[in-house]
Order: structure tokens, then C-alpha cells, then sequence
């Protein structure tokens, strides 16, 4: 019996010996699998379900620290929010920001932290909100905008951020209902067509 106890004494402590050394934690790993940091640069932050963001941080020769790199943000239920790329803490190339329900939301493209060319967004059930362009952060160019209620779709311009010239409201057959003339933003006439 004495020999039966000190086998499984032994027993145990080997096991428990084992367990100890094969068991670390490290703790939450910090980024995500999907990141891959440039030369350099360190993952940061937490996805699911240890955070809601993570990015990759440069560390300048100054010693200033600064996003560069790709980077995720989560909704709380834990679908993707936002990805997109840094360039010493500023916003550049495409971005694209997803409903909780994981349908995008919006998609265009950043340069040095400003929009710029073209954009898009969506309703959470993923029909076409508005289409348009951005130059150095604010509208310009042709923009179309979707009406989920009425059905209607608004064509018209920008000029430096500010509705200029003619914008037309369109029915859901594609027939042109009103028109609006703007200049610098004001709205200078309406009719209906």
C-alpha cells in the first residue's frame, strides 16, 4: 500500500511539475491575425473580444510615436467596424466602415488624412446611399444621392464643397421631376418639371 502511495505521489507531482511548465499566460495577444505591421512597427491595441481596435505604432527616430500601418476597429457585437491604412498618424489609401450588421457603410479613399476621389455610401441593408467625389477633403464634381423612402435619386454638382449649377430630383421610373439651380451653395431657383 505505502509503495502504491508513493507511486502516485510521484504520479502527481511529475504531472503537476509537467502542468506548470507547459502552461504560460501571456496573456491577450495584442493586434490581430490579419495585421501585418510594416518593418518596424509593433502591433497595438486588442480585436475581439479583448478590444475594439488595433493598429500597428512606429516609433520615429524623435521618439514620437505614430500609427502607420493597417488598422481594425470592431463594433461592440464584435462585427468588423473600419479598415484602412496609416501614414504617421494620418488616414491614407482606402478605408471602408461596415454597419453593425457587417454591411459596409462607406468606402472611399484618404490622402494625408483628407477624402479624397470617389466615395460611397450604403444603408445597413445595403442599398446605395450616395456616390460622388472628394478632392482635398470636401466635395467636388458630379454627386448622385438615393432616397430609400420616396424611391427619388438627386443628381447635381459641387464646387469647392457647395452645390453649384443644376441638380435634377428623379422619380423611380428615372424621369426627371424637379429642378433646382444653385450658385455658391444658395439655392436660386426651383421648378417642377
Amino acid at each position: 500500500m505505502a509503495s502504491l502511495r508513493s507511486w502516485m505521489l510521484a504520479l502527481v507531482v511529475v504531472g503537476c511539475t509537467h502542468r506548470a511548465n507547459t502552461i504560460v499566460d501571456a496573456g491577450p495577444l495584442k493586434g490581430h491575425p490579419d495585421l501585418q505591421c510594416p518593418p518596424g512597427a509593433i502591433p497595438e491595441g486588442f480585436g475581439p473580444p479583448n478590444g475594439l481596435s488595433a493598429w500597428c505604432l512606429l516609433t520615429l527616430p524623435s521618439g514620437k510615436r505614430v500609427k502607420e500601418g493597417p488598422a481594425f476597429e470592431w463594433h461592440e457585437n464584435g462585427a468588423r467596424a473600419s479598415t484602412g491604412q496609416y501614414a504617421q498618424d494620418l488616414r491614407v489609401g482606402e478605408w471602408v466602415s461596415y454597419h453593425p450588421t457587417g454591411t459596409p457603410r462607406e468606402r472611399g479613399s484618404y490622402v494625408a488624412n483628407k477624402q479624397d476621389g470617389v466615395w460611397t455610401t450604403w444603408a445597413p441593408g445595403g442599398e446605395k446611399l450616395s456616390e460622388g467625389s472628394f478632392v482635398n477633403g470636401v466635395e467636388q464634381g458630379g454627386w448622385t444621392y438615393w432616397n430609400l423612402e420616396t424611391l427619388m435619386r438627386t443628381e447635381g454638382a459641387f464646387l469647392l464643397g457647395q452645390k453649384d449649377g443644376k441638380w435634377y430630383d428623379y422619380t423611380p421610373e428615372g424621369v426627371a421631376a424637379r429642378e433646382r439651380i444653385f450658385r455658391e451653395g444658395r439655392l436660386i431657383t426651383q421648378r417642377e418639371l
